[in-house]
């Protein structure tokens, strides 16, 4: 096997123009055999796009993408041997779901017990034995999107794509749908490139997330990387909540660095590499890594507020605490604890560990 073939998709330099607009520029990464991974961001960032590119319903400006080694870029749909799972499911809605499954197959003139067996064992694989002869109108949310996946699978595809499959669904059952569908990946070790805007489903279903913003890559990474070691604003604001200090270094050793923040915190920083004391940097704290103190703690990075909002989540609740030298921080903690009020007055702290330096750059979401 060359080493094109070591990996089920290869996406080089790809661009695609819409005459002065750039929708994806210059995109590179690879989805290795039998791995999950989500291309993730906002809306318009090139994500469906580059995954269309990739099915061939849209053709690539520049670049090369690959499948299995084979050069697929001006290769129409039905020569790229993958299959496509759409947000709204595109199921024939006067067609039973033995026969939407089976609408490919025909197309591609597969006899009929071909045909049966793969019905058969396409809804065997997706929980819906027993519902061959029923019209989408008389399904679920969640039983649509597992005909309109049984059908990609019926084809046996050399890798699946699914453009925000789950989108359409309430929480509760999109829950459940992306355990299950992660769950059948891994069963049948099936190479899958997943487009979604929602970061709770790209973390959790992932091997690998692709960052994707205005139409360029910000971040290439496992899910805990992107999120505990963002590297970059955007990352950062867009995946999940972020606490942001601008300052300047007043002193580094050993180390661990002292920023003086514009809110006049003098906070300790774990940072590797070499950062000089008169720097101007950004640091980032999550909600989750800060600590609520009882009222006579003190110490290094032990800074006293006041609660001016709450917001409760069940599990979890979300404080905004008004520290004394101005600054607003997000403080999140598990609620076994209590439940503080607005106007409480409260110490918070972190260890210089917790916090993480970024570089600032503009295009936050």
């Amino acid at each position: 096997m060359n080493a094109s073939q070591d990996k089920a998709i290869q996406v080089a330099s790809v661009c695609r123009r819409y005459g002065d607009v750039m929708a994806v520029d210059d995109v590179s990464f690879e989805v290795g055999h039998g791995e999950f991974v989500s291309l993730l961001g906002p809306s318009g960032c090139g994500k469906t796009t580059t995954l269309r590119m990739i099915a061939g319903f849209i053709m690539a400006s520049d670049g090369t993408i690959r499948v299995n080694g084979r050069d697929v870029t001006h290769l129409p749909p039905e020569k790229r041997e993958v299959g496509f799972v759409f947000q709204n499911y595109a199921l024939w809605p006067h067609m039973t779901v033995a026969e939407n499954v089976a609408f490919g197959l025909k197309l591609r003139k597969r006899d009929r017990a071909f045909i049966a067996r793969k019905i058969e064992e396409s809804l065997g694989v997706t929980g819906l034995s027993g519902y061959e002869d029923r019209l989408p109108r008389q399904l679920s949310g969640g039983q649509q999107q597992r005909v309109a996946l049984a059908r990609a699978l019926a084809l046996e595809p050399q890798l699946l794509l699914m453009d925000e499959p789950l989108s359409n669904l309430d929480r509760a059952l999109r829950v459940a749908m992306r355990r299950e569908l992660k769950q059948l990946q891994s069963r049948l070790k099936m190479t899958t490139l997943y487009v979604t805007h929602d970061q709770e489903e790209a973390l959790s279903m992932s091997d690998r997330v692709v960052i994707m913003n205005r139409g360029k890559i910000a971040r290439i990474a496992r899910p805990a990387e992107v999120y505990d070691d963002p590297q970059s604003e955007f990352v950062a604001d867009f995946v999940g909540t972020t606490n942001f200090f601008d300052g300047a270094v007043t002193a580094a050793s050993g180390g661990v660095l002292t920023v003086r923040t514009r809110g006049n915190l003098d906070l300790l920083v774990a940072a590797p590499g070499s950062i000089a004391a008169g720097e101007q940097v950004r640091v980032l704290l999550r909600p989750e890594r800060i600590r609520i103190y009882p009222s006579g703690q003190d110490g290094p990075n032990v800074f006293p507020g006041r609660i001016s909002f709450v917001e409760y989540y069940g599990p979890t609740i979300r404080y905004t605490v008004q520290l004394d030298g101005g600054e607003s921080v997000y403080v999140e903690t598990h609620q076994a604890g209590g439940v503080a009020a607005i106007g409480d007055g409260v110490r918070i702290g972190a260890e210089p560990g917790d916090f993480r330096l970024i570089r600032s750059e503009g295009g936050r979401p």
